[in-house]
């Protein structure tokens, strides 16, 4: 069974009770009916970090910023941040306050607290970090209609680029702005609050653009169809340089933390830069343009447990 499977079930198994909770199991985050908006991530070393390039500032940094995307998802402003942390034994104390400049330094910037949290001893690195907000109006995953036309706010597949270069292989002087965007990404809080008039289902691009459009399609019970990805050069030269094709890369590839989103056929979105990718319809599923024929295809992105 994978994350997929396993949300699915544990969202049949745990429906919402409690008078209190908006929205439960099933989206970017849980949200309360006073507007709290509420949401968790784990990161561990292995899995979502390698010590060979991630510094502890960067990776506070990181970490932050991927979990505040959540908020930026659910277009809610940030409040607060509590922080777990799993720490091998003999850790230098100066490693933990690198680590916390990381999380400050993205804090600050979104004006959001920290507020508590945790630390045990552990054989391995990993954290987890659970962040609250407020939205006027949460933004789902679940409001795309027939008719709208689907937006992301900037290139994908940059942060897998970087990941990959970093890890060896390749020069990485040749990729400056993908190993930027792994590195430190940056949560689109303040982009959500000024298009959320527009928007009518969103997600953040955590999993991959074919895994993230199958969240919106499955939620809001519609078709997405892209028709035009847009491609960074630097994208362009490593799927060049790896013999790979940029559509399916980016497909597959995580981590970007984009909005993607549906909206009406909008012109000017209060001045902020958007890529129109694709369109809904009614039906289901997630499909692309092959040619001149459409394909259905799955969620490629990367799953936990799969």
């Amino acid at each position: 069974m994978g994350e997929l499977e396993l949300i699915k079930y544990l969202r049949r198994k745990y429906p919402r009770k409690n008078k209190d909770v908006l929205l439960g199991i099933g989206d970017d985050a849980m949200v309360m009916k006073n507007g709290t908006v509420i949401s968790t991530d784990s990161f561990v070393e292995g899995i979502h970090f390698d010590y060979r390039y991630f510094t502890k500032f960067d990776l506070g940094i990181h970490c932050m910023c991927a979990t505040l995307s959540d908020l930026a998802a659910m277009a809610a402003k940030p409040i607060c941040a509590l922080i777990g942390l799993f720490v091998p034994k003999g850790t230098k104390f100066t490693d933990l306050q690198q680590l916390y400049r990381g999380f400050e330094y993205v804090c600050k910037r979104y004006r959001c607290d920290i507020s508590g949290g945790d630390v045990i001893e552990s054989p391995f690195w990993g954290m987890t970090i659970t962040v609250i907000g407020k939205a006027e109006r949460p933004l789902l995953r679940n409001g795309a209609k027939p008719g709208d036309c689907l937006y992301t706010t900037g290139f994908l597949g940059l942060s897998e680029v970087g990941r990959i270069v970093l890890s060896g292989g390749l020069d990485r002087k040749l990729f400056p702005e993908s190993i930027k965007r792994h590195l430190y990404p940056e949560p689109r809080i303040y982009e959500a609050l000024k298009l959320r008039k527009f928007i009518t289902a969103g997600i953040d691009t955590s999993d991959g653009l074919s895994t993230d459009a199958y969240h919106i399609s499955e939620e809001s019970k519609v078709r997405v169809i892209i028709e035009n990805i847009p491609i960074h050069p630097e994208v362009e030269l490593f799927c060049k340089l790896k013999r790979l094709s940029p559509i399916n890369f980016i497909l597959s590839s995580g981590e970007d933390f984009e909005l993607l989103f549906t909206a009406k056929n909008v012109k000017n979105f209060s001045k902020i830069k958007v890529y129109k990718i694709g369109l809904i319809a009614k039906g289901k599923g997630v499909y692309i343009y092959s040619g001149n024929k459409l394909k259905r295809i799955s969620p490629t992105g990367y799953e936990h447990l799969r």
